[in-house]
């Protein structure tokens, strides 16, 4: 699972923006052969009094923390994975902050795929030989325990 909290002044983002944001999210991990279901993005406002930066409160920013279960980087992956990856946060938040003049700054932080679970359903292994199959199969468990289709 990625998921992306993005902590924000408010009324920076219109629900268009958020709609948007979410769907270039998601369309980045997908593209890298997660399942859309995987992805999360939080939209956090946080009030200027409550932002202080430098211990001076904040007018416009965005920070967001990225949390990867689903897949870790790991130090054998190299500058160009680290790169990507980057270069995909930029691409999906740069149009709706700074190229709007709004500061953003992210961190994205790794956890083991070994401690996520939905549902009472553990995720099949990362990178597994039968992932996408796995992937499948969970939804319909779900889809047959809740009685609803699953995303």
């Amino acid at each position: 699972m990625p998921v992306w909290k993005i902590y924000h002044s408010p009324n920076i983002f219109t629900d268009q923006d958020k709609a948007t944001i979410a769907k270039g999210a998601t369309d980045y991990y997908v593209g890298v052969d997660l399942p859309a279901f995987y992805v999360h993005v939080f939209f956090i406002p946080v009030a200027k009094e409550d932002n202080l930066t430098a211990g001076i409160q904040q007018d416009r920013f965005v920070f967001m923390e990225l949390d990867h279960i689903a897949r870790n980087l790991g130090p054998d992956w190299g500058k160009w994975r680290t790169d990507r990856l980057k270069n995909g946060i930029d691409s999906v938040m740069m149009p709706f902050t700074t190229h709007k003049g709004i500061h953003l700054e992210y961190c994205v932080l790794e956890g083991p795929a070994v401690l996520w679970r939905i549902d009472g359903v553990d995720p099949p292994e990362s990178f597994g030989p039968d992932e996408q199959a796995q992937a499948e199969e969970n939804r319909k468990l779900l889809a047959e325990k809740y009685g609803t289709a699953t995303h």
